[in-house]
């Protein structure tokens, strides 16, 4: 069902470059980008473009600042308008246990419960629901959201590149 949608998102990413790499993480720190696996996209752009350090520093940056972007984006909707907001926004469709986890994580470890979620799949921007509804200091969650979405980001990267470069190079 997804895949004319994540071949057509990767063509335009290779196409475009840093703009449609920043634009697609802003969608999925927005929840909306969820169906397109943005944890391949990224070490798959590096790949497809340039595996030296500089492009990858970029890039890395490139990804951590639209995904903290997108899921600034939920703080601020479930703030103001509370999770109807949410629940309005196109593929964004979080489960009962989706939601149940984020509230668990928000109140029982609050900035570190951010940190920690940003780093398990499907989970990090719909912690931002509750701590947007609680009136989260807004600069904690940017602090705990890019440090974990950075350090995410690198690991995840170097992995890959690492691999592919251990084994192609």
């Amino acid at each position: 069902m997804f895949d004319p949608l994540i071949d057509g998102a990767f063509s335009l990413l290779l196409a475009v470059g840093l703009p449609a790499l920043f634009l697609l993480f802003v969608c999925k720190g927005a929840i909306i980008g969820k169906p397109l696996p943005t944890s391949v996209f990224l070490p798959g752009y590096i790949l497809a473009v340039s595996t030296d350090r500089r492009h990858i520093v970029v890039s890395i940056t490139v990804a951590s600042v639209g995904y903290v972007c997108g899921q600034l984006v939920i703080y601020l909707l479930s703030r103001q308008r509370g999770f109807e907001a949410i629940d309005a926004l196109p593929y964004s469709n979080p489960t009962e246990k989706q939601l149940a986890q984020a509230d668990y994580w928000f109140e029982t470890y609050s900035g570190a419960g951010i940190f920690i979620t940003n780093l398990v799949p499907y989970l990090g921007s719909f912690i931002c629901i509750p701590a947007g509804m609680a009136s989260y200091p807004i600069g904690r969650l940017l602090f705990w959201a890019l440090t974990s979405t950075v350090l995410n980001y690198v690991i995840i990267v170097g992995l890959t590149v690492g691999s592919y470069t251990l084994v192609f190079a």
